[in-house]
Order: C-alpha cells, then sequence, then structure tokens
C-alpha cells in the first residue's frame, strides 16, 4: 500500500498535528492507478479534503542492448512478474544524446516478450526501458531503467 506523507497547516501557515488536529485516511491506494487521501480535521478544525495521487508500476531494469546487424540493435530487459506487479507492458526510448533529448519510443504491449530489435540506423545509441500499465485509459508509468549504450553499424 503507499501512503504519501501528508501535511496540513491552517490559515496561518502553522503545521497542525496528525492525531490531536487532523485526521488521515487512504483509499485505493494498493493497486497502480489513483488512489486517495481524505484528511478530516479534529478538534478545533472542522473540514475534509480528499486529494489524489498517482501509484505507478514498479520499474524494470536493462539487462543488455547490443547490434543486431546492420543499423539495428536488439534491446533486453528483465522480465517482471505479474503477479508481484500489475503491469500492461513494455516502453523502449532510445536517442542519440545521453540526455535523451529528440528520443524515439518504441512500445511492447506483451508482457512475455523481454527484448526488441529496433532499425535506428548508424550511430551511438543511448537506451531506456521502463513498464506501463492502462488503468481506465490512462497509462502511468514506472520510472526509466538505468541507461545503456551501443555502436550500431
Amino acid at each position: 500500500a503507499k501512503s504519501p506523507a501528508v501535511t496540513v497547516k491552517n490559515d496561518e501557515g502553522t503545521t497542525l498535528v496528525k492525531g490531536t488536529d487532523y485526521t488521515v485516511a487512504y483509499k485505493n491506494n494498493k493497486t497502480v492507478g489513483k488512489g486517495s487521501v481524505v484528511i478530516s480535521g479534529k478538534g478545533d478544525y472542522t473540514f475534509t479534503k480528499t486529494l489524489t495521487f498517482k501509484i505507478n508500476p514498479k520499474a524494470t531494469k536493462l539487462k543488455k542492448v547490443k547490434r543486431a546487424g546492420k543499423g539495428k540493435m536488439k534491446v533486453t530487459w528483465k522480465k517482471q512478474t505479474v503477479s508481484k506487479t500489475p503491469f500492461t507492458g513494455y516502453q523502449v526510448r532510445y536517442s542519440k544524446k545521453s540526455s535523451m533529448a529528440d528520443a524515439k519510443y518504441k512500445t511492447v504491449s506483451k508482457k512475455a516478450v523481454t527484448s526488441k530489435k529496433i532499425k535506428t540506423g548508424k550511430g551511438k545509441f543511448y537506451v531506456q526501458v521502463r513498464t506501463y500499465k492502462v488503468v481506465d485509459g490512462e497509462r502511468y508509468y514506472s520510472s526509466w531503467s538505468a541507461k545503456k549504450s551501443v555502436k550500431v553499424k
């Protein structure tokens, strides 16, 4: 369950005390998607505020990137366990710049697939991978993996 920290301040900017001045309850905070936190005033404070937060899937690890023929590379990543991390698929990004500026993206929607051949052309490329899950038509992404590079001839 995800339970992000909450800081509550009154109109004067004084930080209120959890348990004394307010209570916190979390809803829908166990699976990928949108969770919510309900903050209710207590004692001298009478308010109720509901806020939402995102729960993203677990990240995956980029195992290796290698040349796969003329103008192509093969990207391989660690397979995620669906029971531990519900997700829809993987997204791969690659760029000639280490900052990942002007990156191109490839989506792999099959969970069992752990590699992708990509036609890139010649040059040095930087590559990253992440998992994603679609919930109610919205995509939730994990953080990007560490970068790896490859020279494609």
